[in-house]
């Protein structure tokens, strides 16, 4: 029986979709929600779970953080049988969106260094697929929010494009979130232009939601307490779309 390298799963293991998400104590918040979850065993860190969400088996699996290794999980999983992706978390936003809002991915620019090995060169485009990111704005829609779609910018390394925490970061970080910002660019994260990559690469729907939870342009964050019930709200509106 065919196993993942890395993940160690094989297909029995898995649902018919996926969501993946960076936090591993997520998969344990969302595994709470599901209908007869099953943990599985933890190889390399990537935690996973299997489960039932409105009578569709769905997995859950964290990949911690950065575009190397949410894209090979993406083409573990892949190789396995999946072929619909959601990937969950927080990102930077940018104006119009405000702190708290859900953003869907339309498209993603890559700046990150996995997206061209699927055939995305640096600084190029890539397309969201259009049914699932439409999926996930109704899903969010009928939950009560009022979600944004627009194009993600997705970077590698954080405390330099994205958040400073020295001198050379914060310039750094600066020239990029003012050019982000002229482009129309609605949420940067660390993932997002190369799980798009693989998924135009390798036939599959593949969109990202993800919660704002920092103002790219004021740095000013989201309280602890907004974070945790937009959390689990971003939770119900993944399963739902992934599940419909």
């Amino acid at each position: 029986m065919k196993k993942a390298w890395y993940a160690g799963h094989c297909a029995d293991d898995l649902g018919d979709s996926a969501i993946l998400v960076g936090d591993p104590d997520r998969v344990e918040r969302i595994g709470a929600m599901l209908t007869d979850p099953v943990f599985l065993p933890v190889k390399r860190g990537l935690k996973t779970v299997t489960g039932r969400w409105n009578g569709k088996k769905v997995s859950i699996a964290a990949f911690g953080m950065g575009a190397p290794i949410a894209t090979i999980l993406l083409h573990e999983f892949a190789d396995l049988g999946i072929a619909r992706f959601v990937r969950i978390g927080t990102a930077m936003f940018f104006p119009p969106a405000t702190g708290g809002a859900f953003l869907v991915s339309e498209a993603a620019i890559g700046f990150d260094g996995t997206s061209p090995a699927y055939g995305v060169p640096n600084g190029e485009t890539v397309a969201a697929d259009p049914a699932l990111a439409a999926r996930l704005s109704e899903a969010a829609t009928a939950a009560g929010e009022t979600p944004y779609t627009g194009l993600y910018a997705t970077y590698d390394a954080f405390y330099r494009d994205m958040f400073g925490i020295d001198a050379k970061g914060n310039d750094r970080a600066d020239r990029m979130r003012r050019s982000m910002a002229q482009r129309g660019v609605l949420a940067v994260d660390m993932e997002t232009s190369a799980l798009l990559a693989a998924g135009q690469d390798l036939s599959l729907s593949v969109a990202t939601l993800c919660y704002g939870t920092v103002d790219a342009l004021s740095q000013e964050k989201l309280g602890a307490e907004a974070l945790e019930s937009g959390e689990r709200q971003l939770f119900r509106i993944a399963l739902d779309a992934i599940t419909h």
